[in-house]
């Protein structure tokens, strides 16, 4: 930080307390008095310039800030379970469900603490308070990234099961409808357990089961 001249001298003025006093007409008087108020000026010049270029490394800072937080993010999620478990507790730590406070910190409460003491003095204050609205903003985030991965998760899961079942009905025998219902019944059961919204859930119901009718009459052409 630049260092300037202190602000007691634009506050002060002039100190004439120990000077030689100049009657207030006079030209030398008129001229120290002239003096005292440029150094005023300059003073308040300086503050501002301070203020400004505190602010502005301020908001360099929190974009350097934020950019720490979306790469720890992505790492956090790169080494995440396939489902996703944990990430947004892990990074943001758990939170209120009814007021949103956190009760548990997390990855952000940490970097947060490291980054903050780095902050201009003039500065600090307000980056502090911003802090509950930052950790909102991601875990707002991470939430929305956790349930999608485990979306993507669930999706994987279901077309594993679907080709199980869809090979038992293709091997077994096409008149047994008894096997033909327990499996399509498995594959249901497993739907009815997704987080699918309930249009969703209505059209992968409909989908298995048109899956499963085409591939019974598939087996009976075959061994016909």
């Amino acid at each position: 930080m630049v260092h300037i001249i202190p602000l007691s001298v634009g506050r002060r003025r002039l100190d004439t307390g120990n000077a030689v006093q100049y009657p207030q007409g006079s030209p030398i008087g008129g001229a120290m008095q002239g003096f005292g108020d440029e150094l005023s000026a300059l003073a308040e010049h300086y503050r501002k310039m301070t203020e400004r270029q505190e602010a502005f490394d301020a908001e360099i800072a929190r974009r350097q800030f934020n950019g720490r937080i979306a790469l720890a993010e992505d790492e956090l999620a790169a080494k995440a379970p396939a489902d996703g478990a944990g990430m947004h507790e892990a990074m943001y730590g758990q939170l209120d469900p009814y007021d949103g406070r956190a009760v548990k910190p997390g990855l952000f409460d940490k970097m947060f603490g490291e980054v903050l003491p780095s902050m201009p003095e003039s500065q600090r204050a307000n980056f502090a308070k911003q802090k509950e609205a930052m950790r909102m903003a991601g875990a707002v985030r991470m939430a929305q990234r956790q349930l999608q991965r485990r979306k993507d998760y669930e999706q994987n899961q279901w077309s594993g099961v679907q080709r199980a079942e869809l090979d038992a009905i293709a091997q077994s025998n096409p008149n047994d409808t008894v096997a033909f219902n327990a499996a399509r019944r498995r594959g249901l059961d497993v739907l009815d357990k997704m987080g699918l919204d309930p249009q969703g859930k209505l059209q992968a119901e409909a989908a298995w089961r048109d899956s499963t009718a085409k591939t019974r009459i598939g087996a009976t052409a075959l061994k016909a």
